[in-house]
């Protein structure tokens, strides 16, 4: 498995509501799905990705906290929709994540 892509997570700060970076990691990327579609008369459009990242201590807050974290990639913002650690295996976490 190669994990050569480098992303980086952020998390927001509850009191001052600002995204600051947390890890700076490598992961392999693979493109879900992708959309576009009409909101408030302007084409919009949508892209899912799945990160696949190693597991690490602190990494699986996400799974628990979703909304507190996103994966910024290439500039692009995804928010973390879902957190898999097969079986718990606690090798390989599937991070999915959109962005809009």
């Amino acid at each position: 498995m190669t994990f050569d892509r480098p992303i980086t997570i952020q998390k927001i700060d509850q009191n001052t509501e600002l995204w600051a970076d947390l890890w700076s990691l490598h992961a392999r990327i693979n493109k879900t799905t992708g959309s576009e579609f009409v909101d408030a008369g302007a084409i919009q459009s949508q892209s899912t990705k799945t990160f696949e990242v190693r597991y690490f201590s602190g990494i699986e807050d996400i799974d628990f906290n979703r909304g507190l974290y996103r994966i910024i990639y290439r500039g692009i913002t995804f928010n973390i929709v879902d957190y898999d650690d097969y079986m718990e295996s606690h090798q390989v976490v599937k991070l999915k994540g959109i962005s809009y």
